[in-house]
């Protein structure tokens, strides 16, 4: 298995599993799973507050999980999860 540390050494390098690695953002690449799992009651249609659903507080969610990130990535980030 792969460590954090692999992934980013491969992507800098521009490899990863054999090919060639366009993306970038090692950063998002890496707390994405950690960021699907925080924010994934939040997209449940079984939950929500009066009728109306979560999704904005999954963003927040993130946005208090990563405070270091700026708005750009931010903005990828909840738009992927």
């Amino acid at each position: 298995m792969k460590t954090s540390s692999d992934i980013h050494q491969q992507a800098m390098t521009g490899m990863l599993a054999g090919g060639v690695e366009r993306r970038v953002n090692v950063r998002l690449r890496m707390i994405f799973e950690d960021a699907c799992r925080i924010t994934a009651p939040f997209f449940d249609p079984a939950q929500s507050w009066g009728g109306r659903p979560l999704a904005f507080y999954a963003r927040q969610t993130l946005c208090d999980a990563y405070p270091d990130l700026c708005q750009q990535d931010m903005a990828i980030l909840f738009s992927v999860v």
